[in-house]
C-alpha cells in the first residue's frame, strides 16, 4: 500500500509535548518551550500529519513576519537549531518524502536537519530538491556539523578519550579553586548575563561573527518559566562566576545552547572543568548524548570540543528562498 497523507491539523500544546516525550530523537528545540522562549511574539504552531497506514508525526513551525508583513520567513526550528518532525512511530521513506512536502510548502523555509533522527540527511535533502517549488523559489543546502559525546560509554572510557591537555586543564582548574554548580537565584543569572556581554564586546573587538545579542529579558523569561529541562551552569572562583553554560535537556539528549567566560580568568581553565562536570551530571541524569551544538565555523571552538572526545556528525541547513527573499539577503550581504 502506498503511503499518503490523510489529514493535516493543528495540535494543542499538550499533544505537542506528549509527542516530543514519546519521540526517541526529539530535542528541546522540538518543544513548545523553545519556541515560546526564542520567538515569543511571533506565530508558532505545530501540525499533526496523519497517514493512511495509521502513522502520524507532529511538525512544529515558526512563522516570522518582517518588513511589516511584506516578507514572511518560516523556521523549523527557530534560532538555527534542529528542526523537522517528531513522531513515536517508525517512519519509512514514503513518510519522510510526504513530510518534506509539508515543510517545503512553506515559503522561505530554514530547516536545520536533526542529526539524531536516523533518517539519512541525504534522503531529506534529495526529497526537498525533488519537490516542485514555486517558479520564483530556489532551494539551497549548506553543510554544517555538530559534535557529540556518546554517554553510554563507561566513566573510565569517557575520561580516557579526553585529550591529555584537557585532562591537565581540568586538574589545574580544580587545584586553583575553580568550582562548578548550577545557578539557583535570578541574580546569578544576571551575573552570567554580564559575563555574556563582556564576551560579546571581546568578540566584536576581534571582529568575530556574532548573531543577535540576546536581551536580558530572554534569560529572565527562561528563569521564570523553567520546566526542569533547563539548567544554567556556573564555574566560580572565590564564589564569583567566571564562566557559564546554559544547557537544555530532553529525553536522552543534553545540549549546550549558550556559553560565555571572562577573558581575565581564561588562565584558570574554567571551561574545561565546567564541561567535564556537566558531562558527568548528564550521565547521572540518564542522558545518552552530550551535544556541544554547531560551532559557527570556528576551528578553535571545534578543536576544544574534539579534545573532549566528541565526534563530528552532519547537520546541514536546508533553505528555500523566494526571489524577494534572495534579493533582500543579497542586499544585506552587500551592506
Amino acid at each position: 500500500m502506498s503511503v499518503t497523507i490523510r489529514s493535516i491539523t493543528e495540535v494543542s500544546k499538550e499533544k505537542w509535548i506528549e509527542t516530543a516525550k514519546a519521540c526517541p530523537y526529539a530535542t528541546y528545540f522540538h518543544t513548545p518551550y523553545w519556541y515560546e522562549l526564542i520567538v515569543p511574539k511571533q506565530k508558532h504552531t505545530a501540525v499533526e500529519v496523519t497517514f493512511n497506514d495509521g502513522a502520524s508525526a507532529v511538525v512544529p513551525i515558526a512563522k516570522i513576519k518582517r518588513m511589516g508583513g511584506v516578507l514572511i520567513d518560516n523556521f523549523s526550528s527557530p534560532g538555527g537549531n534542529y528542526g523537522g518532525w517528531i513522531s513515536e512511530n517508525e517512519l519509512n521513506e514514503e513518510h519522510v518524502r510526504a513530510l518534506m512536502s509539508v515543510l517545503t510548502s512553506k515559503k522561505n523555509l530554514t530547516f536545520r536537519i536533526n542529526p539524531f533522527d536516523k533518517t539519512p540527511a541525504s534522503l531529506l535533502t534529495s526529497s526537498a530538491q525533488s519537490m516542485p517549488l514555486r517558479s520564483s523559489s530556489k532551494i539551497t543546502v549548506t553543510d554544517d556539523r555538530t559534535y557529540m559525546i556518546d554517554l553510554t560509554k563507561s566513566a573510565d572510557k569517557l575520561r580516557s578519550e579526553i585529550s591529555r591537555g584537557h585532562k591537565n586543564a581540568i586538574n589545574f582548574a580544580e587545584r586553583n579553586g575553580v568550582t562548578v554548580r548550577q545557578a539557583e537565584k535570578y541574580d546569578e543569572w544576571v551575573r552570567y548575563y554580564d559575563i555574556y556581554l563582556d564576551s560579546v564586546r571581546r568578540w566584536q573587538t576581534a571582529q568575530l561573527k556574532t548573531r543577535r545579542v540576546y536581551p536580558l529579558t530572554l534569560f529572565k523569561h527562561l528563569y521564570e518559566n523553567r520546566t526542569g529541562n533547563e539548567t544554567l551552569w556556573l564555574a566560580l572562583k572565590d564564589d564569583e562566576p567566571v564562566a557559564g553554560a546554559l544547557f537544555f535537556y530532553w529525553g536522552a539528549h543534553a545540549v549546550g545552547w549558550h556559553g560565555a567566560a571572562l577573558a581575565q580568568h581564561f588562565h584558570l581553565k574554567p571551561n574545561n572543568l565546567l564541561h567535564w562536570e556537566i558531562i558527568q551530571d548528564a550521565v547521572r541524569r540518564g542522558c545518552k548524548i552530550y551535544d556541544f551544538n554547531p560551532s559557527g565555523g570556528y576551528d578553535g571552538v571545534e578543536s576544544f570540543k574534539k579534545c573532549f572526545g566528541a565526534v563530528q556528525i552532519s547537520s546541514p541547513i536546508l533553505q528555500t528562498k523566494t526571489l524577494l527573499r534572495s534579493l533582500i539577503s543579497s542586499l544585506r550581504h552587500l551592506g
